[in-house]
């Protein structure tokens, strides 16, 4: 039995009502709620948490935690100066703290986490038998797959996923770790064994005021988040990267670093042979060398499989296992995702959506490519508005021909953000031998990308990757850009 006076948190404002009541579960959201829930009334950007207390209570709430006004109501209330942090914090009391039982990789930064929580995972497999996921894509339970809301879920989710995989005698895991989950408490009561940073770029701007902001969310994970036995694995190749290596050597914690070609790296690949689909390299991994095959190509990539390397490494996996790990692990969905067609066009759906990440995947692709390459690319509605024009250059400099469209527009005018874009690729001298399209309609830009496509050409769609719904101000449409892919050639 669990009783309310056994999960409050440490920073507690006021209590009203009888603490020893019997608390069965936690639910944040009133339309979930269960019976003998304690119910958090999390405040939103324009709506106060406690506006659904009596919604959840009708549900069957026995106790609530607040940090709004207090209402007339008849069960326990806590008050506390912020819901969310208290959240994290009587989540992990509620469901016995299952991450300090727990072997836990967490891995933040702009790019890459997705692909290299998905190696992990692969590696971990191999070494252990089971492991789950938590990503952009889904969380990945071994017993369940969840399609995913957040990266990173909020912290009663992240606790009570953890929990669960107990129960089915999981004890490894790796998770991708967002800033807005660091500056959100979601992660705050979780114990990693492991952190790793991959790279810090322009993103999230509508967010994190500057990329100091960024930058100090993401350093969280390393300073600020303490457990006595973590080690952190840090990308050296990124200026962020460096600042990191200093300030966690600066406070003494335990660090190994990897790099593409820098030997003084703890992690790095000797000779690698980096082609379209698949690269091959020499693994030099804490003093240990293996040769290793990864399914992906790019530079990016081998990057990728060297930061999984060195985080499984740092949980104490063998190279022997490493590489086999990684070899087993055939794709990512939307990430390099190749579409199958009988016109012998290269067609790759991405879900590149930075400047960094275009100009990578677009690098990547270039040397493949026998003949033209096309770039289909749009831009997210009420998300960083400094990227549109950088995308726009970096798509017309390195494609032949660029379609320029619509991403998930949101609450934002579609042709306005093609505009946005627009000013990039007008910056610079357009080649004659060069082409460029608006169309606004994604479906209908995906498909005149590939009517201009033919034997030997690479078209990529980019952007969306894994996703299966269009956003708009008021609709959300069913839309992946694999199966609009597939119905053009059928």
């Amino acid at each position: 039995m669990t009783l309310l006076k056994d999960i409050l948190p440490s920073k507690v404002i006021e209590t009203v009502g009888d603490l020893d009541t019997e608390i069965t579960g936690i639910s944040f959201d009133s339309r979930k709620v269960k019976k003998g829930d304690l119910f958090v009334a999390l405040s939103g950007n324009n709506i106060d948490g406690c506006t659904f207390i009596f919604d959840a209570i009708q549900h069957g709430a026995v106790a609530t935690l607040i940090e709004g006004n207090r209402k007339n109501v008849e069960i326990p209330v806590v008050k506390v100066q912020n819901a969310r942090e208290a959240l994290s914090e009587v989540s992990a009391k509620f469901y016995k703290k299952p991450s300090e039982k727990i072997k836990l990789i967490g891995i933040t930064g702009t790019k890459g986490k997705t692909t290299i929580s998905y190696m992990v995972q692969s590696i971990l497999r191999k070494a252990y038998g089971k492991a789950f996921r938590m990503g952009t894509i889904e969380y990945d339970m071994e017993y369940d797959v969840i399609p995913a809301k957040n990266t990173t879920p909020e912290s009663q989710v992240v606790q009570s996923l953890m929990a669960e995989a107990l129960k089915n005698g999981i004890k490894y895991g790796v998770m991708e770790v967002s800033s807005h989950s660091l500056k959100l408490w979601r992660v705050e009561n979780v114990s990693f064994s492991v952190a790793g940073f991959t790279n810090l770029s322009m993103e999230h701007t509508e967010f994190h005021h500057d990329m100091d902001d960024y930058y100090n969310a993401k350093k969280r994970l390393f300073l600020d988040l303490p457990f006595k036995t973590k080690k952190n694995v840090i990308n050296i190749d990124n200026e962020y990267g460096q600042k990191l290596l200093k300030d966690c050597i600066k406070a003494r914690l335990n660090v190994s670093t990897v790099s593409v070609k820098n030997t003084e790296a703890d992690v790095f690949a000797i000779n690698p042979v980096i082609k379209g689909t698949e690269s091959s390299f020499i693994l030099h991994c804490n003093g240990k060398e293996k040769e290793c095959k990864i399914n992906l190509g790019g530079e990016y990539n081998l990057f990728n499989a060297l930061m999984a390397a060195g985080l499984c490494s740092a949980l104490g996996v063998e190279i022997d296992d490493i590489c086999e790990g990684l070899a087993n692990l055939k794709s990512v969905p939307g990430r390099l995702e190749s579409v199958a067609n009988n016109k012998g066009i290269n067609v790759i759906v991405d879900y590149a959506h930075s400047p960094d990440a275009l100009k990578n995947v677009l690098s990547a692709l270039k040397p493949v490519t026998e003949k033209k390459l096309i770039c289909v690319f749009g831009c997210g509605g009420n998300r960083s508005h400094e990227k549109r024009p950088v995308m726009g250059k970096t798509a017309i400099e390195i494609s032949d021909i660029v379609v320029v469209t619509s991403d998930n527009p949101r609450k934002e005018e579609p042709q306005k953000i093609v505009d946005e874009i627009m000013d990039g690729i007008n910056s610079t001298t357009i080649p004659e031998n060069k082409r460029v399209y608006q169309i606004v309609d994604r479906k209908e830009a995906i498909f005149k990308a590939l009517s201009l496509a033919e034997q030997g050409d690479t078209v990529l769609i980019a952007g969306k990757g894994h996703e299966t719904g269009q956003y708009f101000a008021d609709k959300t449409i069913a839309f992946d850009d694999r199966e609009v892919a597939k119905s053009f050639f059928k």
